[in-house]
């Protein structure tokens, strides 16, 4: 790939004795498997290589020889004579130059022509392949991603023409990846407690990592907080195959149509990385707190939470508008507490295009009742994030594209609602959530929750992640937080607990069915305070499940919904078969250790992904 040579100034190559009646030409420059002379530049220098050739053979290839031929003149090597593609350059293997992503590495070549690619990759234990097409520039230097740390890989290089010929690199190359130390203060120690492959949907998961050191509270351990962000991708024995590490938290991510990695960071802007970490493109919020950013505006408070890549290659994400409202609430517990004019911020879907024309926008005040407030209304998340003394009113979490219907899905966790938007016309289609405390105005939106089983009647709070299955389910993760709304009573933390479920939706008849929990009988119930991701996976019907910011259980006494986040946590995540009850088929705990441990880490998303493996490589061109 990359430019086709014309001309090649000077060729080293090298006998080798071989076991088979063929010769085989190595050359820092070209190589090929099948004819060695049709690669020289002229007639002369074939005639006494073939000759030299037979000459070795008969004596059984024992001595190895090696010349120097020098060429003066221009050559037009566009296609060698057998019609064999050929290497002008040979291929190298080099570290990647980004120091963000340490396990991939750089393939660089050049060809006679545009060419497909395809490598070979082993460490002795684990095989893949990974493919290139000829747009992509292998001048440049291409991706070699999915190796494990400290080991040595092999890499076997074939290119392969428009015409399907095919040809390998004679050499294969190495490259031994570094070490990486777990349990340190950038990188999270894994525990892998259940690993059954074969049982398991196939790919790696892609993990967003947080770090949080709870106390003490103030401006440095902020920054601590706020400065890290960690995409990690480990295989089903837990280790990592790619991770990338940035300066700002990160929360949601997508794998965008063209292979890179779209995520959202704390400081309001989306990103885009291709997967050597370099960066692509940035948008950023218009209204952020810390100014203009390189890269595109766009018109918003802020970029935060989730990003969806839509069918037209769009991009779709939530965004915030500030309003300041009068008669507003002072207190989430009295209900008679004075009331005053309050800052408040309401969420956004916003659709743009990658060049930054915002094409289509969703705003929560024009359809849902700002007056119905939810417990932590009066956090101090828009606080701590630079907008002062602002309310969390509609606080969304997740946001995702059902390209079934053209619909979106918005979770947001101070309503414990999950909304449907028709893309198309922008018509709220429903609301998911517990009926309780909606506005008239919106009733016809809600369902009735049917069930008989225990815990089947059991509203879901605070969730994250609502995921349209291929079975035409919806999942989510539920939080269990509060169990109430303003102005009831709810229950102590310890008395709650956090699940995956899954409901059956009758959009005609307003009824919605508990299906499926990742709840297992006699295992100790966990408590989660945020985030959490859910997902079906489709080849196996398996269920992928990460916790978010899981409580120590033996420091639940001590904790209230005021002073949950000044303790520690820890995570795990879980692939679950989709029966009742699950079977655990993976499990990766992440810091579990000691509640009196200073750092802790969390999880906000989680996805099966799979490496960009060949499927076919039959002497056609490749075509995705």
């Amino acid at each position: 790939r990359g430019a086709p040579h014309s001309s090649v100034q000077f060729f080293r190559f090298q006998w080798k004795a071989l076991e088979c009646p063929e010769l085989s030409l190595t050359s820092s420059m070209l190589a090929t498997s099948k004819s060695p002379t049709a690669l020289l530049p002229s007639p002369l220098s074939r005639l006494w290589i073939g000759v030299h050739s037979a000459f070795w053979l008969s004596l059984g290839c024992v001595i190895p020889l090696v010349g120097v031929v020098e060429s003066a003149n221009s050559q037009d090597l566009s296609r060698s004579e057998d019609g064999l593609p050929a290497f002008t350059v040979p291929p190298t293997i080099s570290p990647n130059p980004n120091p963000k992503v340490p396990l991939a590495a750089v393939l660089q070549f050049t060809a006679t022509e545009p060419v497909d690619t395809l490598v070979e990759v082993s460490d002795g234990v684990n095989e893949w392949t990974l493919e290139f097409e000829e747009t992509q520039d292998s001048q440049a230097g291409l991706p070699i991603i999915g190796m494990r740390p400290d080991r040595s890989h092999t890499l076997t290089v074939t290119i392969r023409d428009a015409d399907g010929n095919q040809l390998e690199a004679l050499e294969p190359l190495t490259f031994r990846t570094p070490s990486v130390t777990y349990g340190v203060a950038d990188f999270p120690p894994l525990d892998v407690r259940v690993s059954q492959p074969e049982q398991m949907e196939p790919g790696v998961t892609m993990l967003s990592v947080r770090r949080n050191r709870p106390l003490p509270k103030g401006p440095k351990t902020q920054a601590f907080n706020q400065s890290f962000g960690l995409l990690l991708a480990l295989d089903a024995q837990g280790v990592p195959v790619w991770f990338y590490q940035h300066d700002s938290r990160i929360s949601d991510f997508e794998l965008l149509d063209n292979g890179n990695i779209a995520y959202l960071t704390q400081d309001f802007r989306l990103r885009e990385i291709d997967l050597l970490g370099n960066i692509v493109q940035t948008w950023w919020a218009t209204e952020r707190p810390q100014g203009e950013s390189e890269g595109i505006p766009i018109k918003t408070a802020t970029l935060h939470h989730d990003v969806n890549q839509v069918s037209n290659g769009n991009l779709v994400v939530l965004g915030t508008e500030r309003r300041f409202l009068d008669n507003y609430y002072t207190s989430e517990k009295d209900p008679t507490a004075p009331r005053q004019t309050q800052p408040v911020m309401g969420d956004q879907i916003i659709e743009f295009t990658p060049e930054g024309e915002v094409v289509w926008t969703w705003n929560s005040f024009d359809f849902l009742d700002p007056f119905r407030i939810g417990y932590e209304t009066f956090n101090v998340y828009w606080r701590l994030r630079g907008f002062p003394d602002t309310l969390d009113w509609t606080h969304a979490n997740n946001l995702v594209y059902d390209e079934k219907d053209n619909s979106l899905l918005a979770s947001f966790r101070h309503q414990s609602a999950i909304v449907k938007v028709d893309r198309s016309t922008g018509e709220l289609v429903w609301i998911l959530a517990n009926p309780q405390g909606w506005p008239l105005w919106l009733q016809d939106k809600l369902f009735t929750l049917e069930g008989e089983a225990e815990g089947q009647t059991r509203w879901f709070y605070h969730q994250h992640s609502p995921e349209p299955s291929h079975n035409g389910t919806v999942l989510l993760y539920d939080n269990g937080s509060f169990q109430a709304e303003p102005f009831e009573p709810y229950v102590k933390v310890e008395q709650t607990y956090s699940r995956a479920v899954e409901y059956e939706i009758d959009e005609a008849n307003g009824i919605i069915r508990q299906v499926w929990s990742s709840e297992i009988p006699g295992e100790e119930k966990v408590i989660t305070f945020a985030m959490g991701d859910v997902d079906a996976l489709p080849q196996t019907d398996n269920v992928l499940l990460s916790q978010g910011w899981i409580l120590h259980n033996d420091r639940l006494p001590e904790m209230t919904w005021d002073n949950i986040i000044d303790f520690p946590g820890w995570t795990r995540v879980r692939e679950f078969s989709h029966e009742t009850p699950p079977e655990i088929l993976w499990e990766v705990v992440i810091n579990e250790g000691s509640a009196d441990e200073d750092l802790s880490w969390f999880l906000f998303a989680s996805e099966r992904i799979q490496l960009p493996t060949v499927t076919e490589w039959d002497g056609t061109r490749i075509s995705r």
